[in-house]
This record gives C-alpha cells, structure tokens and sequence, in this order.
C-alpha cells in the first residue's frame, strides 16, 4: 500500500496505515477520555416554549464530534485527503427532560462499540449544574473510502483514539 494518496494537492499521507500519518495529532498528544463539550442553549435555538428544539440536540452532538475528529484525528479535511471519510449510517436519539434557554450543558462523546470498519459513538447531554440527563443519542459512523462509498477497517491508529474515549465499548471483550 502507497505511503500517499493522490489529490488536486499533489501527493498527501494516507490515513490507512497501522501509525498515525503525519497530520494526525501524535499519540502523546491526544487526551484519553471522553470528550466534553459545554454550551449554553440559545433562544433561536427554542421552540415557542423555551424548550431547546428537538432537531437542535443533533447539532450539539455533531459539534461534538467535529471536537473529537479535530483534537484527536486530525479533522475532516486532513482524513479526507488521505483517503478515508466517515459516514453516519444510523442516529437515534432518546429525549428525557426539557433543556430550557440559557441553560447550561455539557456535551459527553464516548464510545459504545467498535466493529471493523464502523463505530457506534454515545451522546449524552448533561446539565451542567444538576448532572441530568436531556437526551441521548447514539450514532454509528462507518470508515469509507472517499468518494467510493465502500468500507474500510478502520486503521490501528484510529481504533486506539476512540477506544481513548472510553465508555461500555473500550471494555476488552
């Protein structure tokens, strides 16, 4: 397997390799852990209630993700170069108590489960002061080719990072 890809660049380092290529942040460098990310719930982002809008919880966990695939894979535009995308193919959300404006939250990504070649990653948004659970979602992403649409196994480098996230999926099997 070649070192590189080709691109409208010129030649950029695969993804798909056992170590992580040289735009992906170096191993001593990643946090382990699940990933965190608070907000505060915007009015424009309620319903007539003061009730953050269903569809938006979908918008604080893809914002989580985008913290995740940048501080510990190297960001879309990086993996994307270098061969490799991921797709969501399934997202479900369960809704438990009404985030309200400008409430405070914390964002928690970990890991759920880890196949070959897809990851199914937990959602849960917390309050940030009470701990309680608003929603939670889980979305399973799969690891393609760019532009093939086929799936790849995930490479060593990028199973290590998300069993880093921690939660039920980093348990040894």
């Amino acid at each position: 397997m070649s070192d590189t890809v080709a691109g409208p660049g010129g030649a950029f380092p695969t993804a798909l390799t056992d170590a992580p290529p040289p735009w992906a942040p170096p191993a001593a460098d990643v946090a382990s852990g699940p990933i965190e990310l608070p907000v505060r719930v915007r009015f424009l982002e309620c319903d007539p209630q003061g009730v953050l809008a269903h569809p938006r919880y979908l918008d604080l966990f893809d914002d989580t993700y985008m913290r995740l695939n940048t501080t510990r894979l190297g960001g879309f535009a990086a993996m994307m170069r270098g061969g490799i995308e991921t797709l969501v193919v399934k997202t479900e959300v369960d809704f438990a108590k009404s985030a309200r404006a400008e409430e405070e939250l914390v964002v928690v990504l970990d890991l759920e489960r880890l196949g070959r070649s897809s990851v199914t990653l937990r959602y849960r948004a917390l309050g940030r002061d009470d701990g309680e659970l608003r929603a939670q979602a889980r979305t399973t992403y799969v690891c393609a080719h760019v532009g093939e649409g086929r799936s790849v196994a995930f490479p060593r480098w990028m199973r290590e990072r998300y069993l880093g996230l921690g939660g039920p999926g980093s348990a040894p099997t």
